[in-house]
């Protein structure tokens, strides 16, 4: 059987000899695009039925947010990375999870199942570089930053029971993309930076949920959580994706 591989050029990096284009080989382009499309339909119709309200359409399309965002990373993949397939397994049980809006051990459950997830992330991040440079504490410096700001500003609205589990998975949530900055500031290459983006937006979507949760519920605010969330999730299968380019 002949294989035959689709290649596509997706993006240029700077070095000192001149900008090197990377590309990504896609083994299975057919199937590449029918989940990408699917991937795509799917968050479309979710933020749809967030923003209207339709529970049911909401309940449905978010259970298939991570499912087809995962095929579509191991399609796109000659050799995908089991710790970020296993990353978005436990993303789509924390959503599962958060489905369940009655009682808090559901939303112990999400809180848990996310924190695997993004253990699964940092795993993957730092299997590149496992030794520490000096450049690690810059990340501790904004980690340090970031964890006050959810210790004065996020953990005092949440009930008692998840304060701990809550502190310790915003100190996860924070290194998922502070794992993706150290590694840009030691290669300088772009699949980090899309990386550390899409951490960035993984802890906006997070602080949007906390507020809605706890604070004040706003009439759109499951529409910016989700909207942020995808956004999160897609950035960083797209910096591994780019990843395999290189």
């Amino acid at each position: 059987m002949k294989i035959v591989y689709h290649r596509i050029f997706l993006f240029a990096r700077w070095e000192k000899r001149g900008i090197i284009i990377s590309e990504v080989v896609f083994l299975h382009p057919v199937w590449t695009i029918v989940f990408a499309v699917l991937f795509f339909c799917d968050t479309v119709l979710h933020l749809i039925a967030c923003y209207r309200r339709y529970p049911k359409l909401r309940t449905v399309t978010k259970a298939l947010l991570m499912p087809l965002l995962c095929a579509l990373y191991v399609f796109s993949m000659r050799e995908p990375r089991l710790l970020v397939v296993a990353a978005l397994v436990f993303g789509w049980l924390g959503d599962v999870f958060l489905l369940f809006k009655n009682g808090r051990l559901f939303m112990l459950l999400g809180i848990c199942a996310f924190a695997l997830g993004h253990i699964f992330y940092i795993g993957a991040f730092l299997s590149e570089h496992p030794s520490f440079h000096v450049l690690m504490l810059i990340p501790v410096a904004l980690c340090a930053v970031w964890m006050t700001f959810v210790f004065k500003k996020l953990i005092p609205y949440a009930p008692r029971s998840l304060r701990k589990p809550g502190f310790l998975y915003a100190l996860l949530l924070s290194w998922t993309g502070l794992s993706a900055l150290y590694l840009l500031l030691l290669t300088q290459k772009l699949p980090y930076l899309v990386a550390f983006v899409g951490g960035l937006f993984f802890m906006v979507s997070d602080t949007i949920l906390t507020g809605q949760q706890y604070r004040k519920e706003t009439k759109h605010g499951n529409f910016y959580v989700m909207l942020t969330y995808i956004i999160a999730q897609s950035l960083l299968v797209l910096g591994f994706v780019l990843l395999g380019g290189i």
